[in-house]
């Protein structure tokens, strides 16, 4: 004969198995909802502060005779413009950096933004063994590079966005606008393009960024630079939305940053 339950302590039973009373499983239910739709919080850094410390960290990841070149770059690209171009990107998703070299700026906005996958690209394949190099020393996971040509196929697109730093001057004239139609077939709906580049004013600021970049590159290889205005035209021509700030610095370069969305 089985024993009656004690009275007062109902059972719930179903198959033989013991099941909690339903306020528990409401409860429950109740729970996993709240958690399943929970919001995460907001992660505020503020990497104009932080730029200083991600510099340092790359300068150290590098052999000396790459190391005297990076801290001339980002004497150029200061953490000021940096973190006016890391507030551009968007702070997660497949990005696209093109002209990558030793993978400086791939190394910068994936410390400030652990959750951006960046993919460098640059034809020269010892510079993009040092970028590999870098990020595995930064453990930059998400990071990887291809020693291409931006104009190849097989980039692994699309791309939530794409940057360019002080790259197109560099490309030849006649080439730069199919460039930049390339990039916007690699972009997503709606996709950033950020281009830092220097504009043709003033004058002497012109010319002052065309003897450091002559002291860099030699004097045979052409430079072609452009008025902010003309890049504008262009990314417009090419169906973007197009949106541009002039950066001053405390050396004379004519900075100027473009952010152009794919429309």
């Amino acid at each position: 004969m089985t024993a009656a339950p004690p009275r007062g302590r109902p059972t719930f039973s179903s198959g033989g198995s013991e099941q909690p009373p339903p306020s528990s499983r409401a409860a429950k239910i109740i729970q996993t909802l709240k958690e399943s739709v929970r919001v995460p919080e907001p992660r505020f850094l503020a990497p104009e502060i932080y730029g200083s410390a991600a510099i340092r960290n790359i300068a150290r990841a590098l052999p000396p005779v790459e190391r005297a070149y990076a801290n001339i770059r980002f004497s150029i690209l200061r953490p000021k413009l940096l973190s006016v171009m890391d507030l551009l990107l968007p702070d997660e998703g497949k990005i696209l950096d093109i002209g990558c070299g030793f993978g400086l700026f791939a190394a910068y906005f994936g410390q400030t933004q652990p959750n951006r996958h960046i993919t460098g690209i640059d034809p020269d394949a010892r510079r993009i063994k040092m970028a590999e190099r870098v990020a595995d020393k930064l453990g930059l996971v998400n990071h990887s590079f291809l020693a291409k040509d931006a104009r190849d196929m097989g980039l692994g697109g699309p791309f939530d966005a794409a940057y360019v730093l002080d790259v197109m001057h560099h490309i030849p004239a006649d080439a730069q606008e199919p460039l930049l139609a390339r990039l916007r077939e690699l972009l997503t709906p709606h996709g950033t393009l950020l281009i830092k580049d220097i504009t043709t004013e003033p004058h002497l600021g012109l010319k002052f960024t065309e003897w450091m970049d002559r002291l860099m590159v030699g004097w045979d290889e052409p430079l072609a630079y452009r008025h902010h205005r003309d890049w504008g035209a262009m990314l417009v021509r090419l169906g973007f939305k197009v949106r541009m700030v002039r950066v001053p610095d405390v050396l004379p370069y004519p900075h100027v940053v473009i952010a152009a969305t794919k429309l």
